[in-house]
C-alpha cells in the first residue's frame, strides 16, 4: 500500500511540475464495463459484468507550453483505477495507474466533449500462476477451463484506454461528467498466458475545480510560439526485450529490432513518413512446446524485414508512435498447416488469414519515445498483430532533423 501511495504521488508531482497549473481539478467517478470475450472461456470465468470507480486529478494548460498551444491547450491528467473483474474467485481485480490527455472537440460554456488518451500500467491480484496453485489440484481444473485464469501471466501490465469524454458544469467551480470508451490490459507477451483483458466501459462521476491563482490575461492567450524549423527528420532506433511464447515452456527468448524511418512535419505536433524494420525474435525455433509453428533449426527463421508507415504524435518531448507495416522477408508465414493439415511450401507476400492461427502479413507498432538529450530519445512500444501482442521492446534512438523551412507556418 505504501508503494502504490508513493507512486501515486510520484506521478501527480511530476505532472504538476511539467503542466505548471493555475487550476487543479479533482474528480470522482463510478465505472461500469463488460469485457470482450477473446474466446468461450472467458465467457464461463466472467459471466458478470466489472465494476469499480476512479480517482483522478487534471492540470488544465493555458498556453505555458508550444505543444498546449498546438494541441489546442489540452488537459493533463492522471487516474487511478480499481476495477472488480467480474469473477473475484478466479479473475480478481485490476488496478491502473496512468496519465492521460483530454483534448478539446467541442467546447461550450454549458457542454464540453473531449477525447481522451491514456497509457500507465496496471496490476491484477490473481493471476494463472496463482490460480493454478489455488486450483490446480481440484477435479476439472484445465488450461481452458471455466476454473483457469489463462488471461494474464504477470502481476504487472501495460494499461490503454481511450474513448470520448464528457463535462457539464453545473456552477460553484462543481460539474458532471461521463465518460463511454475502451480499456486494454495485457504484458505485451513477456510472460504468457498474455490473453490480455479488453473492457468496453461507461462511467459517470463530478469533479470539483480549484483555482491557485488568477487565469492569465488574454495577451498571455494569444501567444504565438515558434514553429518546428525543419520539414524532415530521420529517426534511427535500436530496441531489445524478451518474451515467452508458451506458457508451458517458462523460458523467455530474446528479442530485438532495428528501425530507420524518414518523417515529415505536417505540422507542429503530427508527422507522416515510411521506414524499415528489422526483428530479431528467438522463439521461432524448434525447442518451444507451442504446436503452432514448424520450424527448421535455421538461424534465418530468426529474422524478419518489413516495410510501414509510421505517424508521430508530439506532446513536447514525449512523442506517440504508431506504425503500420508490411514484411517483406517473413519465414514464419510458411511456418503453418493448410486446411489439409499440409505444411505451406509457398504463399504470396499478401495473403487471406485467421488472427487466432497466425501473426499474418502486417504488423503494428504503439510506442511512446521521450527526447532525452538534445536529439538523443528513449523509446517503449508493444508490436501487435491486429489485436495480440507480439512484444514490449525497450530501446534508444537519434533524431537527425533535415531541411529546414524556408518560412515558419503557424498551426
Amino acid at each position: 500500500m505504501r508503494k502504490t501511495i508513493s507512486l501515486i504521488a510520484f506521478f501527480i508531482i511530476t505532472l504538476a511540475i511539467m503542466a505548471q497549473p493555475n487550476t487543479f481539478v479533482f474528480k470522482t467517478q463510478m465505472i461500469g464495463g463488460e469485457i470482450i470475450p477473446i474466446n468461450s472461456n472467458l465467457k464461463k470465468m466472467s459471466p458478470n459484468s466489472s465494476l469499480g470507480g476512479e480517482l483522478a486529478i487534471e492540470f488544465p494548460s493555458w498556453n505555458q507550453y508550444p505543444w498546449q498551444q498546438y494541441l489546442g491547450n489540452p488537459t493533463l491528467g492522471v487516474g487511478f483505477i480499481g476495477l472488480d473483474l467480474g469473477n473475484s474467485k478466479i479473475l480478481g481485480q485490476a488496478f491502473a495507474l496512468y496519465p492521460y490527455l483530454l483534448i478539446d472537440i467541442v467546447n461550450t460554456p454549458h457542454f464540453e466533449l473531449k477525447w481522451k488518451v491514456g497509457a500507465g500500467l496496471s496490476f491484477f491480484n490473481k493471476t494463472y500462476n496463482r490460480v493454478f496453485n489455488e486450483f490446480g489440484n481440484t477435479p476439472g481444473w484445465s488450461y481452458y477451463g471455466p476454473t483457469c485464469n489463462n488471461l494474464i501471466g504477470s502481476i504487472i501490465n501495460v494499461h490503454l484506454t481511450t474513448g470520448a469524454h464528457l463535462n457539464f458544469p453545473i456552477k460553484n467551480n462543481w460539474a458532471a461528467h461521463a465518460d463511454l470508451g475502451y480499456m486494454h490490459m495485457s504484458n505485451g507477451s513477456v510472460l504468457q498466458p498474455n490473453g490480455g483483458i479488453n473492457i468496453l466501459y461507461a462511467s459517470v462521476g463530478a469533479s470539483y475545480k480549484l483555482h491557485t491563482k488568477n487565469k492569465p490575461d488574454s495577451h498571455d492567450k494569444e501567444k504565438i510560439f515558434q514553429s518546428l524549423p525543419y520539414k524532415w527528420s530521420v529517426n534511427i532506433t535500436g530496441s531489445g526485450g524478451y518474451r515467452e511464447l508458451y506458457y508451458l515452456d517458462n523460458k523467455g527468448y530474446a528479442i530485438g529490432s532495428i528501425h530507420i524511418g524518414a518523417t515529415y512535419n505536417i505540422c507542429n505536433w503530427y508527422a507522416l513518413g515510411g521506414g524499415f524494420d528489422a526483428f530479431y525474435d528467438g522463439v521461432f525455433n524448434p525447442n518451444t512446446r507451442f504446436g503452432r509453428y514448424i520450424l527448421d533449426d535455421k538461424i534465418a527463421n530468426l529474422f524478419r524485414v518489413a516495410v510501414g508507415v509510421n505517424n508521430e504524435f508530439r506532446i513536447g518531448r514525449i512523442t506517440a508512435i504508431l506504425d503500420w507495416g508490411i514484411y517483406l522477408y517473413d519465414p514464419i508465414r510458411l511456418a503453418y498447416k493448410d486446411e489439409n493439415g499440409n505444411k505451406y511450401e509457398k504463399r504470396p507476400m499478401l495473403y487471406k488469414y485467421n488472427i487466432d492461427k497466425e501473426d499474418g502479413w502486417n504488423y503494428f507498432r504503439l510506442g511512446v519515445r521521450c527526447r532525452v538529450w538534445d536529439n538523443l530519445y528513449v523509446q517503449t512500444a508493444v508490436k501487435t498483430h491486429l489485436s495480440k501482442a507480439e512484444m514490449v521492446e525497450w530501446g534508444i534512438g537519434y533524431q537527425i532533423p533535415l531541411k529546414r523551412k524556408k518560412e515558419e507556418i503557424r498551426n
